[in-house]
């Protein structure tokens, strides 16, 4: 418990404490070194530019990469796989061309027994196209190399 003393001025009561321990934070009872110095520092500084301090700033300086250390990472007598799709692309192709020169074929025939037989053909080759023109199909029939 703090006792403290009440007199009343012009801003109405102040309370001061009687037993020389301040209960206000902001104020210290011992006058601290440098509060002055504080006080100055607040005025606005009339120094030249060129003497003010440049801010510290963090500077990124690159690393070079280590090793990899990681179980999967590649050595020298590992070896590695490399995936060819050229025969399945080639296939592909030979389908698409097959499908537009039927096109053509059943655009061009005059009689309607070959264009029935022509259409089939071509339904054929669309199903065909269908089947083969995709990403799963290029894997499954890919070929695969070790070195």
């Amino acid at each position: 418990m703090i006792a403290i003393s009440l007199t009343y001025g012009l801003e109405g009561p102040i309370m001061h404490p009687i037993s020389g321990i301040s209960s206000n934070a902001t104020q210290p009872s011992v006058p601290i070194a440098g509060a002055d110095e504080r006080k100055k520092s607040k005025q606005p500084e009339t120094e030249p530019q060129e003497r003010r301090q440049k801010p510290v700033t963090d500077e990124y300086i690159p690393e070079e990469k280590p090793e990899p250390s990681g179980r999967y990472s590649p050595g020298k007598n590992e070896k590695h796989c490399t995936c060819n799709t050229d025969k399945v692309d080639r296939e592909i192709e030979r389908l698409k061309k097959q499908k537009q020169e039927l096109e053509r074929q059943i655009s061009r025939e005059t009689d309607e027994n070959k264009a029935e037989d022509l259409k089939a053909k071509l339904a054929q080759a669309e199903k065909e196209l269908r089947q083969k023109d995709n990403d799963t199909y290029r894997r499954q029939h890919a070929t695969y190399t070790f070195s």
